[in-house]
């Protein structure tokens, strides 16, 4: 809880420090508003810097190839030790999340909004670790035109892992900048960006059987992640594609992911230096592309569903061992319903299949997005 209080107090301290710039006599009107959320939908940007899924994936490579890489090292000695092919990663997870952007310094002639981002997620590795990540992201999202956005904010981690191989457990928080930006670039093309820098403080038991009984080893963990993505968005209509689906829309988008750990070294109960599976600095860069079709299931377009296929390739790693399987398929499927302009929910279904079969993990998630 001081974690969540400490978030609030900066965002607080952020707001009071952003929002006098944005005084102006000249209001923006609830037309504007509209005008502004309309480009964000229809660009695709209003998902980029709502989604949480993207991120959660990195985070879900970094675990497998950490618990893998472990979990190898630590059977070298015994009788019949593993080769590096024999090592894989078969993953379930599941997440909530909501999204909402709520009018501030409404005497502003350009949109500024408050930004709240809610997420919990879990996930289940097989027999080797089950664990659960709940994030709170606060913001500030200002629109310098009626086709861009700029977002500043803090988030904040709080995460637990129970790990089976191990018989240990792990507990922790992270917190730390946001920043985001996004612009159309015309009819079709957009682009956007988003950083964060999280600083993780947690600790860490397990427990070791030896000659004389069970042994607790403890130990603290301190590291600095971060997460820089970067995407190309393109959405076509039967405007700009005749063959096209009445009423439906071609989603074309390419984005660059990038990760860097830095752990902190650390002592554990036994006064040994800690250690990490590949050092104590960590890196995976991962280019993906998708292609999606969205479609209106009724005449309302209240209901509509959305497939996308997508493939991503691990272009910087030094994370690829004992699993190296850098080429992978993404396939989504969501149903989405719309409550109200700017208002909806949906429930997503992605499978993520590495190439070789070394990794896969499987996602449902639902999600809504709640604009004021």
């Amino acid at each position: 809880m001081r974690l969540y209080s400490k978030g609030l107090i900066l965002f607080s301290l952020s707001a009071s420090i952003s929002l006098p710039l944005f005084n102006n006599a000249d209001a923006a009107t609830p037309q504007v508003r509209g005008q502004w959320m309309g480009a964000m939908g229809e660009s695709g940007l209003r998902r980029f810097y709502s989604a949480g899924g993207d991120f959660g994936e990195v985070v879900n490579r970094l675990v497998s190839y950490q618990t893998a890489n472990r979990i190898w090292n630590a059977q070298q000695s015994s009788a019949n030790p593993p080769a590096p092919t024999d090592m894989e990663s078969r993953t379930d997870s599941w997440a909530i999340q909501n999204d909402s952007l709520i009018p501030v310094a409404t005497d502003h002639e350009r949109p500024v909004y408050a930004r709240v981002m809610v997420r919990l997620a879990g996930r289940e590795e097989q027999g080797l670790m089950e664990s659960t990540s709940d994030r709170l992201d606060l913001g500030v999202l200002y629109a310098p035109t009626q086709t861009s956005y700029i977002g500043i904010g803090v988030a904040i981690d709080e995460s637990a892992s129970d790990v089976l191989y191990a018989n240990g457990r792990a507990r922790g928080q992270s917190f730390g900048p946001r920043f985001d930006a996004g612009i159309v670039l015309g009819p079709v093309w957009s682009a956007a960006i988003r950083y964060d820098y999280l600083m993780y403080n947690g600790n860490s038991t397990v427990n070791v059987r030896t000659a004389t009984g069970p042994l607790t080893i403890s130990r603290d963990s301190a590291y600095d992640r971060q997460y820089l993505q970067a995407g190309v968005l393109a959405r076509f209509n039967e405007s700009r594609l005749e063959w096209l689906p009445s009423r439906s829309t071609l989603n074309f988008d390419v984005a660059l992911q990038m990760v860097r750990n830095h752990h902190e070294p650390k002592t554990d109960s036994l006064g040994r230096v800690t250690s990490e599976p590949f050092g104590y600095d960590e890196h995976l860069a991962v280019l993906r592309s998708t292609v999606g079709l969205t479609r209106p299931l009724d005449e309302t377009g209240n209901w509509s569903v959305t497939g996308r296929v997508g493939l991503d390739y691990e272009v910087d790693t030094n994370m690829n061992f004992p699993i190296d399987d850098r080429t992978g398929m993404v396939y989504s499927a969501a149903l989405v319903y719309q409550l109200a302009r700017g208002k909806r929910v949906q429930i997503l279904l992605d499978r993520y299949q590495h190439a070789d079969d070394y990794r896969s993990r499987n996602s449902v998630t639902l999600i809504g997005v709640i604009d004021f």
